[in-house]
């Protein structure tokens, strides 16, 4: 039987949750969401007390953690290979002027179907007195783990690898992990999360209870939902405009992966809006989108609203991850276990040990020796002794000494070795690339001259400097229109002025409408340079006139 108190942390709110797990079952014994503004330690005191957690282990999250990809050959055996890893953290940190000695530094292996002879390293960086000040401001409890909530809140994904998901944790801002195969692929993570919406709405309501209160309160205008979000809420705008960001870059992250995306699922404080996975499906059509639900609460009987379960969803995952459920290696405050003097002897021959390590290992062999063979002994016989074990001593310390020399210039060898292979191996891949590119170049330079130059004098006039939009372009564009216009939104005319600019004049009853039938030309790609006029009345009905250029 085991409990844990997972708590997140961001900046002005903190979900938290207590699980208690017993054999296979697990079950949220309390959680809520807390506000706060510069009394973090004081806040996270009253949550250890209101869930009576002052003596289980609590489980928190990193905070402004780095992440990298890099790939290394799979040919390596697992001891180049931690080699290899450690030489790109080191050029990580160089790169980005971190000081390796105030980092923590953790990685996932993946081995990638697309590639049989490389493998793909998802390497994350945090710093140890952002990690230390989380810990301190829990002074006196249990604090267990310390983990990426990116990694951590794949735990509540009942998934058994057959299917390829990507997880959208929408909160202060947003971090996609994606799983291929059952493993941690890829990690992203995006500006843009509910931090943005509830500062805008805070600046008029001076609340983040309030603001997050008022989240809860709407509802996503989709095709699936007769309300209008107009009518819905006064920021519905702002905050459609920042979720419309993030699903389109979802979307295209998707999009790149090598293999299919079976299952998106939505989760974070972004749930707390409502149709949030109706408004991502509408969008991203390739897999199916959904609300992500704790694995263990799909067949519970509980009273309280999953809802509210999903709500705290982020500090579920991590009280899983302090509950043991998955072991990734991934606890930014696990130290190594310490070593006996037998080991630390062991180590003087393998590893880089320190002159006053030597000096007192030795100084307890001389103690021993001495004792042993200066019982019963002449004066000449206890100076000879002395002489001898001098002799053997300083025997010793040279061949120490020649040992860890000799292990370092092999591993700085090694290393050196190494890395001069990747740099060949990349200066040959991108001298590779440049002839490819310089080959391309003339092919497409022929092309361009051929298309752009005029067959006779009067096709050249007819040419002139403006550029000729495919015969396509007309109904492309209003076939992409089709898909997104709002209901609300009628069009007066769409005109072709000059090459490819275009004029589009709308109405609506609501000004709130044309502006998201403005954004989703933006954000859709369908226009570019996208701008309209101040509106018009013109009745019950609003006119403005759209202009843009086809991309």
């Amino acid at each position: 039987m085991q409990s844990c108190l997972g708590i997140y942390i961001e900046d002005n709110i903190i979900k938290y949750a207590k699980l208690h797990k017993e054999k296979d079952a697990v079950k949220v014994e309390s959680y809520n969401i807390a506000f706060y503004e510069d009394n973090l330690e004081e806040t996270l005191k009253k949550i250890v007390s209101e869930t009576y957690s002052y003596k289980i282990p609590i489980s928190i999250n990193v905070s402004g953690e780095i992440y990298n990809t890099f790939e290394i050959s799979s040919l390596l055996n697992k001891q180049d290979t931690k080699k290899a890893i450690d030489i790109e953290y080191e050029m990580i940190c160089n790169e980005h002027k971190y000081n390796k000695a105030s980092m923590e530094h953790h990685y996932l292996i993946n081995f990638p179907r697309e590639n049989a002879e490389v493998q793909k390293v998802l390497s994350i960086i945090a710093d140890k007195s952002k990690i230390s000040k989380r810990i301190s401001a829990l002074n006196g409890y249990k604090v267990n783990t310390v983990t990426p909530i990116t990694t951590s809140i794949t735990n509540l994904a009942e998934n058994d690898g057959r299917q390829n998901i990507a997880i959208v944790n929408i909160e202060e801002k947003t971090q996609i992990t994606i799983m291929i195969d059952g493993e941690i692929y890829q990690i992203n993570l995006l500006e843009d999360g509910m931090g943005k919406i509830l500062e805008n709405i805070n600046q008029i309501e001076n609340s983040y209870a309030k603001s997050y209160e008022v989240c809860k309160n709407m509802t996503l205008n989709t095709r699936n939902s007769s309300e209008l979000y107009s009518e819905t809420n006064d920021y519905m705008d702002m905050v459609t405009s920042i979720l419309l960001r993030i699903v389109t870059q979802t979307k295209q992250i998707i999009n790149e992966m090598f293999s299919n995306i079976d299952k998106v699922y939505i989760t974070g404080m972004g749930t707390c809006i409502n149709s949030i996975d109706l408004f991502f499906q509408e969008y991203i059509t390739s897999a199916r989108c959904e609300i992500l639900k704790p694995y263990f609460l799909n067949n519970s009987s509980s009273q309280v609203p999953l809802k509210e379960y999903i709500e705290v969803n982020s500090a579920i995952a991590l009280a899983l991850d302090g509950l043991g459920m998955v072991d990734r290696n991934l606890n930014f405050i696990k130290s190594s276990k310490g070593g006996n003097g037998k080991s630390r002897l062991s180590a003087a021959l393998k590893e880089d040990v320190s002159l006053d390590s030597i000096k007192e290992l030795f100084g307890i062999m001389g103690e021993t020796v001495k004792s042993d063979f200066t019982t019963g002994l002449s004066s000449s016989e206890k100076l000879l002794a002395r002489g001898i074990l001098s002799c053997f001593m300083i025997a010793g310390l040279f061949v120490l000494f020649s040992h860890v020399i000799s292990n370092q210039l092999q591993t700085k060898t090694e290393e050196v070795a190494t890395a001069i292979t990747k740099t060949n191996a990349e200066l040959s891949k991108l001298n590779s690339d440049i002839d490819i590119i310089s080959a391309r170049t003339q092919t497409y330079q022929s092309l361009i001259e051929e298309i752009t130059s005029p067959k006779d004098e009067t096709d050249q006039t007819a040419q002139g400097n403006q550029r000729i939009i495919q015969k396509d372009s007309i109904p492309n564009l209003l076939n992409r229109i089709m898909f997104v216009i709002p209901k609300k939104v009628k069009l007066i005319s769409i005109k072709n002025t000059t090459a490819d600019h275009i004029v589009i004049h709308a109405q609506a009853e609501k000004y709130e409408q044309l502006g998201y039938f403005k954004a989703v030309l933006t954000t859709n790609g369908i226009l570019e340079n996208v701008k309209s006029n101040s509106a018009e009345k013109s009745g019950s009905a609003i006119q403005v006139m759209i202009e843009g250029d086809l991309p």
